[in-house]
């Protein structure tokens, strides 16, 4: 089967738009960040879109391009650093990311967000640098 290039550009696009909200947020002052609680709930809902749009372009990859099932996120990027379509740093990092997730979305009174606040200022790089790797691998 051949990947739905359309499919994945429109992921991309998700994964940009994310990450650039996610960057005005983040813009302002620690002090002016945490007066309003709504930045850090906008935060978490953009990072947990983020995450989801990595995750379906990692399924889409995997089924489509290796012909093979996976049941989570985090052994769809194991299974690309398998593949070597991911290096073992990134598909670490993403399988943080997509753990992270699982918090946020199956346990979201244990979400610590100070380590949102985290994440989104130090990690956006890794979705950054899926998206240049698939990019190449799709063209």
């Amino acid at each position: 089967m051949t990947l739905d290039i359309k499919k994945i550009k429109f992921l991309i696009s998700e994964i940009k738009e994310s990450i650039a909200d996610i960057r005005k947020f983040i813009a302002v002052s620690q002090e002016e960040f945490w007066k309003d609680k709504r930045n850090i709930l906008a935060v978490e809902h953009l990072l947990l879109r983020a995450i989801e749009a990595t995750a379906n372009i990692c399924s889409h990859i995997a089924a489509r391009k290796l012909q093979k099932g996976v049941e989570t996120p985090t052994e769809c990027f194991e299974l690309l650093e398998k593949e070597k379509l991911i290096n073992k740093e990134l598909s670490t990092d993403l399988r943080k990311m997509a753990r992270f997730r699982n918090i946020l979305v199956h346990r979201y009174w244990e979400v610590d967000e100070k380590k949102v606040y985290q994440y989104a200022k130090e990690n956006l790089v890794d979705f950054e640098k899926f998206i240049e790797i698939i990019s190449k691998n799709i063209k």
